[in-house]
């Protein structure tokens, strides 16, 4: 047991090991921004079969794939987390009592009154408090403008049933066995209430300015999809396919390798553009193998802004009476980027028929 000890020690806080903190808070929001993003490609679905109009809701709830009972669990777990996290940290700053059981031990309350620093055994012994609890302590204190900036936390008081439903399907999930919401459902869930709830927490001061830690890199075509899933319109028709569309997008910019974008965010120079030439080059070369053995097309990646975004052809025959080909059509079945891996099928409308005009057109 004392190597199980040892182990358990081998450690090291992260905000401590870092030039700029970094809180864990912002590893669980792009953890669970990363997973959200996955939901399309894990659907292994047409889009038009999540249509209860057309296909039995039974059936349909049969064919979700373990990929995305696996993204929808982490992204309710990670966004869960996210907010028990910001919501603590609020408290601990007005006070690191308001965020903890109160302690037995008479030194430690006395360190924590005093704003001293505890030692590793003292913060050990330390219990956080259960976020509901958490929530209930916020709610109070800005009600009573009994805690620092209540007016600008003011927005947790109409946000208090968006966080009270994900700590209740993050429990779910976590005490009772797997719950997974239907694809559509979780949409709403996150574009709806939980966007918008997590861009007023990092309005805040106490959260402002640490994109480096969470965000995607910006994307080639400048669409933001977190802004623009947030700001969706869910009182008129729900876009189901316009909602998969940028989600690939910034599923695409998770997963983009190039580093340059990053640079401009933080201001450093270093040789990363070696690298980037690199991953460019690569990309390019298999793209233009696909060109060849596809026949395809090439166009610039709207993501990463690489020229190997492949759109591969399909063609479908029409006969005659005589069973002789009267007709070949030829259209885009699938478009696929060699370098960040945004890729869609043709159930999708072309980008400016939802408004993006800065990116060409993929379906002919």
């Amino acid at each position: 047991m004392n190597k199980l000890t040892d182990i358990s020690k081998n450690g090291f806080r992260v905000c401590e090991s870092r030039e700029n903190e970094l809180d864990i808070a912002f590893i669980s929001l792009r953890l669970a921004l990363k997973a959200y993003f996955s939901t399309y490609r894990d659907l292994k679905l047409n889009l038009s079969s999540l249509n209860s109009n057309i296909f039995n809701i039974e059936d349909v709830d049969k064919n979700y794939s373990l990929s995305y009972y696996e993204s929808c669990t982490e992204t309710i777990v990670h966004f869960q987390h996210f907010f028990e996290l910001a919501c603590k940290h609020i408290l601990k700053n007005e006070h690191p009592l308001l965020a903890d059981v109160a302690s037995k031990k008479a030194v430690v309350l006395s360190k924590l009154l005093k704003g001293e620093m505890l030692n590793e055994i003292e913060d050990n012994s330390l219990q956080s408090i259960e976020f509901s609890e958490a929530i209930s302590r916020l709610l109070e204190l800005i009600k009573n403008e009994s805690i620092n900036d209540f007016k600008l936390l003011n927005f947790i008081l109409s946000g208090e049933e968006v966080l009270r439903t994900v700590n209740s399907l993050r429990n779910r999930i976590w005490h009772r066995g797997l719950f997974v919401l239907r694809y559509e459902a979780l949409d709403e869930l996150v574009c709806r209430f939980i966007l918008p709830l997590v861009s007023e927490f990092l309005s805040l001061n106490l959260f402002y300015g640490n994109e480096i830690n969470w965000k995607y890199k910006d994307l080639h075509c400048n669409v933001d999809p977190i802004s623009e899933l947030s700001n969706m319109n869910f009182n008129t028709a729900f876009e189901l396919d316009k909602v998969a569309f940028l989600k690939e997008m910034g599923r695409a910019a998770y997963n983009n390798p190039l580093y340059e974008t990053v640079l401009k965010r933080t201001g450093r120079q270093n040789f990363s553009s070696l690298f980037d030439n690199a991953s460019i080059q690569k990309a390019e070369d298999v793209a233009n193998h696909e060109l060849q053995k596809h026949h395809a097309e090439l166009k610039a990646c709207p993501v990463c802004g690489v020229n190997s975004l492949i759109l591969y052809p399909e063609s479908d025959c029409e006969y005659n009476n005589d069973n002789e080909v009267s007709n070949v059509i030829t259209y885009i079945w699938k478009i696929t980027c060699e370098c960040c891996g945004f890729s869609l099928h043709n159930e999708f409308k072309n980008a400016k028929d939802y408004g993006f005009n800065n990116i060409e057109d993929f379906w002919v």
